[in-house]
This record gives structure tokens, C-alpha cells and sequence, in this order.
């Protein structure tokens, strides 16, 4: 019975693990992330890719992180998030 009961424990937990999916983001529109997928704005950071300004995002949602950058160039910007 003791090894029955053992064999169901480590059963529930080794199938625990199957559940922690990576939850869902858009890597290429940081709004959608925050206001459709629920992401929340820790901390941004300003800095330089050779001449042109750059702006780095840290959302988390729960005990996931997203960076996010801005690339700010002269007529445009462009956005890429990715988890770490």
C-alpha cells in the first residue's frame, strides 16, 4: 500500500510539470502584449545602438519576463520582444 501511495504521489507531481506553458505574446507589437495579453510594464531603460536611441521594456506576467526593445531610426521604429 506504502508503495502504491508513493507510485500515485510522484505520479500527480511528474504530471504537474506539463501544465507550465510559455503564455501567449506578440513578438513584434509591445501594446498588444500589454493591453490584449495582459503583460505589465517593470522597468524601461534608455540606451544606443551606434547612433540610433533604443528603448528596453522588462514586462512580467506572473513569474514570466518579456524584453521588449524599441529601435527609434529616422523615419521609423521597430519593436522585437522576446523571452530570455
Amino acid at each position: 500500500m506504502k508503495k502504491l501511495s508513493l507510485y500515485v504521489f510522484l505520479g500527480l507531481l511528474w504530471s504537474n510539470i506539463g501544465f507550465s506553458e510559455e503564455p501567449k505574446y506578440d513578438y513584434r507589437d509591445m501594446n498588444k502584449n500589454i493591453n490584449e495579453y495582459g503583460w505589465k510594464v517593470k522597468k524601461s531603460t534608455m540606451t544606443k545602438l551606434k547612433t540610433a536611441p533604443m528603448e528596453i521594456y522588462t514586462l512580467t506576467k506572473g513569474n514570466w519576463i518579456l524584453k521588449c526593445q524599441i529601435l527609434y531610426m529616422h523615419d521609423e521604429m521597430e519593436t522585437f520582444c522576446m523571452t530570455p
